[in-house]
């Protein structure tokens, strides 16, 4: 009887699965964190346009009252509008500083748009 046949050997094979097993765990990996990475990145962007909508928003469709104003868009992202008077000497009218964040689960600042409007409407 031959010892050496055709064919593979039984560790053969087993060496053979585990390569490829570990390559398929990396490629895995790998389009899992590109996923992740642009999942990221559409929100992000999303919610910058969304940030940039309220900003516009404010002074305009709303009126400028000093205070602070949190909300949460459809998005599932949390939100914090802070209007504060400032002092103006060059100009008529009330000046303010807007700033308006978007916020992690955690209260911690993911993108942050910040702007100055003056209010021209006489004041009482």
């Amino acid at each position: 009887m031959r010892r050496r046949e055709a064919g593979f050997t039984l560790v053969e094979v087993v060496v053979a699965f585990a390569i490829v097993t570990v390559i398929l765990a990396a490629l895995y990996q790998a389009i899992a964190g590109a996923y992740r990475g642009y999942a990221r990145t559409q929100l992000r962007e999303q919610t910058l346009a969304l940030l940039r909508a309220q900003l516009e928003a404010v002074g305009t469709e709303e009126p400028l009252r000093p205070g602070e104003r949190t909300g949460t868009y459809a998005t599932g992202v949390a939100w914090r509008l802070t209007v504060e008077p400032t002092e103006t000497g060059s100009y008529r009218g009330r000046a303010f500083r807007i700033l308006l964040e978007a916020l992690d689960p955690g209260g911690k600042s993911l993108l942050r748009l910040e702007t100055f409007k003056l209010d021209l409407r006489p004041t009482d």
